[in-house]
């Protein structure tokens, strides 16, 4: 996963990507890391899907932009629409269910 600093970017990597996945974060958090990391894995095999985080203390811009009241924020973007979100309590089978039916529209002709 790659980090992030501004809304510009985020917006950027949205836009020019079909599948996106991105996680916001506090630091000194350790259940973002840990989610930050088990999203990371699971997007590993999956080279389709860009995985991108920020830090909301760096830019306070996208935590406003994307409605992030808490932290971690996992949100799916697909052709730069948010499809998936999930807050606080992440349910990576929930998280994963969501990729493989993006992955697969991706895969219709």
């Amino acid at each position: 996963m790659k980090e992030l600093f501004t809304l510009e970017d985020i917006h950027t990597t949205l836009a020019s990507q079909p599948l996106v996945v991105l996680v916001l974060k506090t630091q000194h958090c350790g259940v973002c890391e840990a989610v930050q990391s088990k999203v990371a894995a699971m997007l590993e095999p999956r080279e389709h899907i860009t995985g991108i985080y920020a830090y909301m203390e760096h830019a306070p811009e996208v935590a406003s932009a994307f409605m992030a009241l808490t932290s971690p924020v996992v949100l799916v973007f697909y052709e730069g629409k948010e499809v998936y979100r999930a807050a606080r309590f992440v349910r990576m089978e929930e998280l994963e269910g969501a990729l493989n039916r993006y992955e697969e529209v991706m895969k219709l002709p």
